[in-house]
């Protein structure tokens, strides 16, 4: 196992999540704009939920004293009640489609990184897997070791016995001895998938800027937002349907 690689692999990774959470945090949500629309956001929630508890009143009132609350007040207050729901669904929008757009720009630099690093480690093994990974995770694991298959590696190495004049069909990269099954070698691709997934959502947690709560659900809440519902209509799509779908992929 190559600890310097995989090393330079999780500084890499590291770096970069933590150089966009930086210039995330300067450009967009220290901007004037965003923080005046995030202020919004929190008077319009602030306000919403105070016509809301005073719609609830109302109707307890309305309920244990009939004569005393009239049902056009009632009326009046779910009128107002909803116009405050769907300005806050609009803030909320526009508040998400900024964090959005920081997500879009992270994606951006992680492609850029993980074609220079591809390029750097292309067909070359930066770690020994403790055991022989099944033949979907082989598609991942053994990503840019060799244009042939694991499999066909592996007969390969059986046959010459191994050790360092073992190699790849056609390839230069060498099998190391000490490897059981040529399988359970480690491209790149892999190592840079498992940062992804722990190392950049480590530094996100603590460097990333958090939406705040009411617009935290990313394409949840740009669904929301009056505008959004209104163009997926013109385009034949229901905004509960899409919701629906989410929640059964598991976004929901």
């Amino acid at each position: 196992m190559t600890v310097s690689d995989i090393g330079k692999i999780v500084f890499s990774v590291a770096v970069t999540e933590f150089l966009t959470c930086i210039l995330s945090r300067k450009i967009i949500f220290q901007s004037e704009s965003y923080l005046k629309t995030s202020n919004a956001f929190e008077r319009a929630k602030s306000r919403r939920d105070k016509t809301a508890a005073s719609l609830a009143t109302k109707k307890v009132a309305r309920e244990e004293k009939p004569h005393q609350t009239s049902q056009k007040s009632i009326e009046k207050e779910g009128k107002k009640l909803q116009r405050e729901n769907e300005e806050l669904s609009a803030l909320a929008a526009e508040v998400a489609r900024r964090h959005t757009m920081a997500g879009f720009y992270s994606s951006v630099a992680f492609l850029v990184l993980y074609r220079i690093l591809a390029a750097e480690y292309a067909g070359k093994v930066v770690a020994l897997l403790p055991f022989e990974p099944f033949h979907l995770l082989q598609r991942i694991t053994f990503r840019g070791l060799s244009d042939i298959t694991a499999a066909e590696v592996h007969s390969h190495w059986v046959q010459f016995g191994g050790g360092p004049e073992a190699t790849t069909p056609g390839g230069k990269t060498p099998i190391p001895p000490d490897v059981q099954s040529a399988s359970q070698a480690c491209s790149f691709a892999f190592m840079y998938v498992l940062c992804s997934l722990s190392v950049k959502m480590m530094v996100n947690a603590a460097f990333g800027t958090k939406p705040p709560p009411g617009a935290d659900d990313g394409v949840g809440t740009l669904i929301e937002a009056p505008q959004n519902q209104k163009m997926m209509k013109n385009f034949g799509l229901n905004a509960e349907d899409v919701k629906e779908a989410r929640r059964a992929v598991g976004f929901g």
